[in-house]
């Protein structure tokens, strides 16, 4: 007796087709529209699709008519962060830097008057927000309130710096411990000290900042200034990636890069 194998064959394709469907909506629902999930992030990411519609927003609130809104409208203004976005371009160093060229924003006070060699693309910083209830990106649970982000003029994602002042000790400590077991260490140019430490993956590199400092509570007019000043220690923490491609084509058009950032293929 012969038996089909239709059934079977269809009940695999059937699998099949759910994996492949699984994985699609994975990679789509890997990155929230509202914050970068910096742990997931590849050289895909379109920087200008995720900050479109916050700086769309931005010059709305910065163009409103502040005189004609309530008291609910106005503290939505207050309590918003700010973006903005700036095109960067290359400008000849002039025997200023180390390299024949530098990478600027064509609106920065030094070069609004300078004739750029070439655009390069876009950047888009948080120009204003809260430091303890915004969050626009996260690592390893720990959130960013400020993003700086660079794309190319091809849209190519170029590099980022995620900043934030923290009053929790264990937040620089949670993004130190997965950078130290998730990728491989570099040796730096320059170590600023022991301030800076770097890793690697297949396509990125990554740079951690750490500065620690202390805040006194300033007393208003009317307390007792006899009592001890209370003091909160801050650790001031900055995450830099880039793509290694881009690095590679900043060492090879000889345009200027921290002096931390190691040689290519070295």
């Amino acid at each position: 007796m012969t038996i089909s194998m239709k059934p079977f064959h269809f009940l695999y394709y059937s699998v099949c087709c759910l994996i492949l469907l699984s994985g699609m909506l994975y990679s789509c629902q890997s990155q929230n529209p509202n914050r970068v999930i910096l742990e997931k992030l590849d050289s895909t990411f379109n920087a200008s699709k995720f900050y479109g519609p916050k700086i769309k927003r931005s010059e709305e609130l910065l163009h409103a008519d502040v005189k004609s809104m309530d008291k609910k409208e106005l503290k939505e203004v207050f309590e918003t962060a700010i973006f903005k976005k700036d095109t960067l371009a290359i400008f000849n160093s002039e025997g200023s830097l180390p390299t024949l060229f530098y990478i600027e924003s064509t609106a920065a006070w030094g070069t609004r008057k300078l004739k750029p060699v070439k655009n390069f693309g876009y950047r888009y910083t948080t120009v204003s927000y809260n430091e303890e209830k915004d969050t626009i990106a996260l690592f390893n649970g720990v959130s960013f309130p400020a993003l700086t982000m660079t794309e190319d003029n091809g849209g190519k994602f170029a590099y980022l710096y995620a900043m934030k002042s923290s009053k929790r000790k264990d937040d620089f400590n949670k993004i130190h411990r997965y950078l130290q077991k998730s990728f491989k260490g570099l040796k730096l140019q320059n170590d600023a000290g022991g301030c800076i430490e770097g890793w690697e993956s297949e396509d990125f590199y990554y740079f951690l900042f750490k500065k620690d400092r202390r805040e006194e509570q300033i007393f208003s007019f009317g307390e007792d200034e006899d009592n001890e000043p209370s003091i909160t220690e801050i650790v001031d923490i900055r995450l830099e990636i880039y793509t290694k491609l881009y690095i590679e084509t900043m060492k090879k058009e000889h345009i200027y890069l921290p002096d931390y950032i190691p040689n290519v293929n070295e």
